[in-house]
């Protein structure tokens, strides 16, 4: 595989078992249509694709199509001069998991044909997607609570929080917010900017209770609900062809709590086929849940100030 360096078959039998064991993505593309002569396990884990060798990378990973990656690679191949991409996007899709987009840090390094072969490009690098996500997150959460501090309607802040975790999944999950009611008793429409309206002016006003949907028995229990198959699980009975009928198919919704423990309301995360939660799905859940709580409760203790002030003014 590594024939085209000028190397002997100890040396590249060496050079290939240190490319196996880097903890980073490596590879060696070579010629005009960059076809692959070796990548590693991480390269190969990293784009979901095992059978490389021998095609070309658009042959290999057909997504790669017209995707940045493959244009830096003709930029490279046309310049004799190394280039590094930082937070560099590209859309992998693994097996078993939905298409997703990632960023790497990568280094581009042209090497010299020998004998006549063709030009090779040594590829290099570290999935960086966690740190991009981390930097949006933080960028995401200061404008909520910028949006909380600056008085904006309650429904915009809480739809900019849920829009954190919608952006940050790789399951396309639909967030939603709701409402404990005054009266301790019914679920109001909080936030949902990606589920169907005719679904969120159908539940608005559910009565909460220990056998109501995900949502429902989550603020009757204060106890967090996972729903991993909406048309078989006994909680969403009286509400299963409601859920159908949208395209719904898992549910996992967990109270909005005060400090003393007090239900404001709950954060759903649904889905459109049936899913059991993950740890990553959850990463974010103390975050929204927390930030949730704080911005409802300030709302409520402005609206209380602004019923003080017009009675006693």
């Amino acid at each position: 595989m590594l024939n085209q360096l000028a190397l002997d078959g100890s040396e590249r039998e060496r050079l290939q078992q240190m490319f196996e064991r880097a903890p980073g993505f490596m590879a060696l593309l070579e010629g005009p249509d960059h076809r692959f002569a070796f990548a590693n396990n991480a390269f190969s884990e990293l784009v979901g694709h095992n059978d490389l060798a021998g095609k070309t990378i658009t042959e290999a990973i057909p997504e790669f199509a017209g995707q940045a990656f493959v244009d830096l690679l003709d930029r490279v191949a046309d310049s004799p001069e190394p280039l590094i991409g930082h937070g560099v996007a590209m859309r992998v899709s693994r097996p078993g998991e939905l298409p997703e987009e990632i960023f790497v840090d990568v280094l581009f390094q042209p090497l010299p044909a020998s004998d006549g072969g063709p030009a090779v490009i040594f590829v290099q690098g570290h999935e960086v997607t966690g740190d991009k996500r981390n930097e949006a997150l933080r960028a995401a959460h200061n404008r909520v609570l910028e949006l909380a501090i600056g008085d904006s309607p309650l429904e915009q802040t809480l739809s900019e929080l849920i829009g954190i975790v919608e952006s940050t999944s790789r399951t396309q999950v639909l967030g939603s917010i709701l409402l404990l009611d005054p009266d301790g008793q019914h679920l109001r429409h909080g936030a949902a900017p990606s589920l169907p309206d005719a679904y969120c002016q159908a539940i608005d006003g559910a009565e909460i209770g220990p056998c109501v949907g995900s949502c429902g028995t989550a603020a009757f229990t204060a106890e967090p609900v996972f729903v991993s198959d909406i048309a078989n699980d006994p909680l969403w009975a009286d509400f299963r062809e409601l859920a159908d009928a949208h395209g719904l198919r898992a549910c996992w919704s967990i109270p909005i709590m005060t400090a003393g423990r007090k239900v404001l309301g709950t954060f759903a995360m649904y889905h459109r086929e049936p899913r059991e939660p993950t740890v990553r799905d959850l990463a974010l859940v103390d975050l929204v849940t927390q930030t949730a709580a704080l911005v409802i409760d300030r709302d409520r203790a402005q609206s209380a100030l602004r019923t003080i002030a017009r009675m006693t003014g």
